[in-house]
């Protein structure tokens, strides 16, 4: 079945005259329409990235819609070639022989439909020709608010203690794209005020906030994670949010800032959230600087959210659900607990996925004397399992089990989320 997208592009070339051949002007109205084409329908389907792929037969066009790639258009050869070119134009990218040989990157400032976007670009050559990747970057979209990312009430009156305290360092993990940028500049956006100085380090800087001093990374002209942080400790910031935690010198500089004053934002990649302070270890940092300095870490996931517009009732999933929370708490789960489960059968409104949207699910780490304990007494290893076997880390699965008994998402979505990143360590 077409998409409507397909159609819209079918309805263009009509229009157009099907019967012309390559458009091969940059001018060319029927191009110009289809670039406007994509950028609008990509904003009206809430896409992140929209994928430009040559093949032997023309190009396929591929969104990413909540995390998942769904291909919506299929190109014709005659259109294939300067709809790229003409978007490689517009990003001031090279479209000669040589300069098609390598990848290149960059960016373009476009208006669609009234509302502005940063679309990053990566183009990257094929023997068809050139891939073009495109972040969506919806500088109209308002900021995503602590109260509607999904945190539970007890998990968020802890994360708002944790990001009005006075010093340390707070970390999200989780994998890319599972929203841990989205979390922290909700939680920068709330401590926004003319009393406190935030300075960040970014790559790249995704939104533009007022009253905030945002620094881009550019290891070009020396300006990485590791420099722009050793030079933001003199300029008198009370937060410092740092895009990423890479390397052992950056990660030295934000404990050092975390024990000097500075309250530090930062990200890692790890799977839960006392992943953080194995990577920490791994990176040659010393476990008392870790338990000095670190006030909490927070993992995250994404989970599509069953369509609102097809949901049916699911039955079939109650008892691989209580099985599963019986696993992970070993209890058995409330009485009807999961009787509200729902799945979506798929409609025009969910381009036939049965999800829209997504949410978090989350787990909350807070240092308290009793973890700092724990983690003092066991090996890096071990970490993990001793804080769930003590009944003190409440985990994403039990977080994201109670959302499905909701009939928020389901199991099977969770399942596919929770299961993606690396392993739990032994």
């Amino acid at each position: 079945m077409p998409t409507h997208l397909q159609e819209l592009y079918d309805t263009l070339r009509v229009s157009a005259g099907s019967s012309r051949q390559a458009a091969a002007a940059l001018d060319d109205p029927f191009i110009i329409q289809l670039v406007q084409l994509l950028f609008s329908f990509g904003i009206q389907c809430r896409a992140s990235d929209i994928h430009i792929e040559p093949t032997r037969d023309g190009a396929r066009i591929r969104y990413r819609i909540d995390g998942m790639l769904q291909e919506m258009l299929r190109l014709s050869p005659d259109a294939r070639d300067p709809l790229i070119r003409s978007i490689k134009v517009r990003a001031n990218l090279a479209t000669d022989q040589v300069g098609r040989s390598k990848p290149q990157d960059s960016h373009i400032d476009f208006e669609v439909d009234g509302r502005k976007l940063d679309l990053r670009l990566a183009s990257f050559p094929t023997i068809y020709g050139d891939v073009l990747a495109i972040r969506v970057l919806d500088q109209s979209a308002p900021l995503r608010e602590l109260d509607h990312l999904g945190l539970p009430p007890a998990v968020q009156k802890d994360f708002h203690m944790l990001i009005h305290g006075p010093n340390g360092l707070l970390l999200v993990t989780g994998p890319a794209g599972s929203g841990k940028t989205t979390t922290l500049y909700a939680a920068l956006n709330k401590r926004r005020s003319s009393t406190t100085k935030i300075l960040t380090l970014e790559d790249p800087v995704e939104y533009q906030l007022e009253g905030l001093d945002q620094a881009q990374i550019n290891p070009h002209v020396g300006m990485t994670f590791a420099s722009g942080l050793r030079a933001s400790l003199r300029q008198d910031a009370n937060i410092i949010f740092v895009g990423e935690i890479r390397d052992k010198e950056t990660a030295e500089i934000a404990i050092r800032a975390a024990l000097t004053g500075h309250l530090v934002f930062s990200t890692l990649h790890t799977r839960h959230s006392l992943g953080a302070v194995v990577r920490l270890l791994d990176m040659g940092i010393e476990l008392h600087l870790i338990l000095a300095a670190l006030t909490g870490s927070m993992a995250q996931r994404l989970v599509r959210v069953v369509c609102g517009a097809c949901a049916q009732a699911d039955t079939t999933a109650r008892l691989l659900a209580s099985k599963l929370w019986q696993q992970e708490t070993g209890a058995s789960p409330p009485e009807g607990m999961f009787a509200g489960l729902r799945r979506g059968i798929g409609c025009r409104a969910c381009n036939g996925t049965g999800y829209r949207e997504r949410i978090g699910i989350f787990e909350l780490l807070v240092l308290t004397e009793e973890f700092r304990r724990i983690m003092a007494d066991h090996q890096p290893g071990q970490l993990y399992k001793a804080a769930v076997a003590v009944g003190k880390l409440r985990t994403m699965l039990v977080d994201g089990l109670e959302k499905a008994a909701r009939g928020v998402t389901t199991i099977e979505e969770l399942l596919r989320v929770t299961g993606e990143a690396e392993e739990l360590p032994a």
